[in-house]
């Protein structure tokens, strides 16, 4: 998802008779119609980016997920952990960590989780190191570098891939990542899942999901001011201003309806989309690597 965490663009939707026309404004920043960047506000009609050209009129214009100001700043776990939107960056790790770091990514965690681990005593064997790589853009259209600088990221443990953060599995392997292990043990001091079934599928989630950068499945953190604490929080992005929050929800069967309509409304009327996995496996239901796999792509999707 790097292409979208890096986007500098506002998209909205024209939801006129269900046009679905995406109207997409390049912008330095969260891109309000009718606003000016410095807050005065005029009419959306008098602004030239305020059109849809399917409807050829005004559009009905919906924002794509939520501005990126409105992402919580941290996220807590009952058991002390806490998950900043970012790492706190030194004023000279600003350049690097510009390019490394995104909001509730997975190296955003992996970075905090570590520290909080370290913090705790934990002697991990863990030797995660990532490196930037800027280089020129070389345009294909016009054959020629431009002035445009894009990076890569490397990162090795001890001389080997990152599992956590670079693993990209299309069947069961064996899970090596010794962070990995501690943050999925249910019954250990250092695991945040609540479930079995929750540990399994984060598990599965994080070696199918090896690239640039994608969003942490963030468990069991408080939300709603402290009312719920879903399963798993994931910020998706749509571009670099703005991102779909998920509440990832795991059941068995047997739920009562109206709990689960209960819930989902909380979360949806806080701007969540609720993505429930039912795990049943008495009648050769879903595996959690399946679960997990059918999960990635669901979150590509949005």
């Amino acid at each position: 998802m790097k292409d979208r965490y890096d986007l500098r663009a506002t998209k909205y939707i024209c939801n006129r008779s269900k046009c679905g026309t995406i109207i997409e404004i390049e912008s330095e920043s969260f891109y309000w119609f009718g606003r000016m960047p410095d807050g005065v506000s005029y009419s959306p009609t008098d602004d030239p980016n305020f059109w849809c050209p399917s409807c050829n009129d005004f559009p009905l214009a919906e924002i794509l997920g939520s501005p990126a100001d409105d992402l919580p700043l941290e996220l807590q776990h009952p058991k002390g952990f806490v998950c900043h939107i970012v790492p706190k960056a030194e004023p000279s790790d600003v350049e690097k960590w510009n390019m490394l770091y995104r909001p509730f990514s997975k190296r955003s965690f992996l970075q905090q989780y570590l520290a909080w681990l370290r913090d705790g005593g934990v002697n991990l064997v863990c030797n995660w190191q990532p490196s930037v790589i800027v280089e020129s853009r070389f345009d294909t259209a016009r054959q020629e570098y431009t002035g445009d600088l894009d990076y890569e990221i490397e990162e090795t443990c001890n001389g080997s891939i990152c599992q956590f953060l670079r693993e990209q599995a299309i069947k069961p392997i064996d899970v090596q990542c010794p962070v990995i292990e501690l943050l999925c043990d249910v019954n250990g001091k250092w695991g945040l899942c609540q479930t079995g079934d929750e540990a399994w599928i984060l598990k599965w989630f994080l070696i199918f999901t090896g690239s640039v950068h994608f969003p942490m499945l963030i468990p069991q953190s408080s939300i709603l001011s402290g009312k719920r604490r879903p399963d798993f929080l994931c910020f998706v992005p749509v571009t670099k201003f703005q991102y779909k929050k998920v509440a990832i929800l795991v059941d068995r069967p047997g739920k009562s309806p109206d709990s689960i309509s209960a819930e989902d409304k909380e979360y949806v009327s806080e701007g969540y989309i609720v993505k429930r996995l039912e795990i049943d496996r008495s009648n050769g239901g879903k595996t959690y690597f399946k679960h997990a796999r059918d999960l990635k792509i669901f979150l590509e999707g949005l």
